[in-house]
């Protein structure tokens, strides 16, 4: 499969940046009467005005000034990679409906066994890490993650 670089960079990134944008909202949530300046939503902003500019610019680039770069996709070649982001989807699926230790611990198994890494030892200290990353989190910084359960 023939990809334009550019072309289908820029829309890649114009898509992603206008979901991102109308989630704001919905997703960084500022309490009481704090200017925007100040507020939690500043650099999620500021990452997505950059992401729109950025793939207005490349597609602008595509169309405009015929600077391309033809790129050979073999999907055959890809399907590691495509494994490795259909663990991270239900990675963020299993964080949500089970919980944050939960998830992980399941998410390090099945990434072990994608690349079938036996080591015991190896995934007996990353499912460790991640407990540790969960009380880290919810006793020292007093950051709500999702519990073992949704109730």
């Amino acid at each position: 499969m023939k990809v334009r670089s550019n072309l289908a960079g820029g829309i890649i990134f114009l898509v992603f940046g206008t979901i991102l944008m109308l989630l704001l909202n919905s997703q960084v949530i500022t309490y009481g009467k704090i200017h925007f300046l100040q507020s939690a939503k500043v650099l999620p902003f500021m990452a997505e005005i950059v992401m729109i500019i950025g793939g207005l610019l490349l597609i602008i680039q595509s169309v405009v000034f015929k600077k391309e770069k033809i790129v050979e996709v073999c999907w055959e070649d890809q399907k590691y990679a495509l494994a490795v982001i259909g663990l991270f989807a239900l990675f963020a699926l299993l964080i949500y409906f089970i919980g944050f230790v939960v998830g992980a611990l399941v998410f390090v198994v099945l990434m072990s066994r994608l690349y079938k890494n036996r080591n015991i030892v190896e995934i007996v200290i990353l499912c460790a890490l991640a407990i540790g990353i969960y009380l880290l989190f919810t006793l020292v910084f007093h950051v709500q993650l999702p519990a073992f359960w949704r109730g």
